[in-house]
């Protein structure tokens, strides 16, 4: 085998695992220099929204016009969890 054949039997699944990582544990804050190919989380997917104690929060667009189908299914993945914890919280608080 080649050198360039072996760097790519270790490179490409390197790459494809980290792809998967990136789109399914969405990041805090957009980065537009991220180097990502399938979910490229940029600054115009989070929001700022404003609490109902008047806290102020930074978070991910519930949708976004510009999505692949990896990105909307993460995003779509990630509000349903969202809406479940907050659910959930607040049948324990009743």
């Amino acid at each position: 085998m080649s050198g360039i054949e072996i760097y790519l039997m270790i490179v490409l699944p390197l790459h494809t695992i980290d792809e998967v990582y990136h789109c399914n544990n969405i990041p805090f804050v957009g980065n537009d220099d991220d180097m990502h190919l399938v979910c490229n989380w940029a600054e115009d997917d989070y929001e700022y929204y404003t609490t109902d104690k008047g806290n102020m929060g930074y978070r991910l667009k519930k949708d976004c016009k510009d999505d692949n189908y990896f990105e909307k299914r993460a995003r779509d993945k990630h509000w349903d969890k969202y809406d479940t914890n907050q659910f959930s919280t607040t049948i324990r608080i009743n």
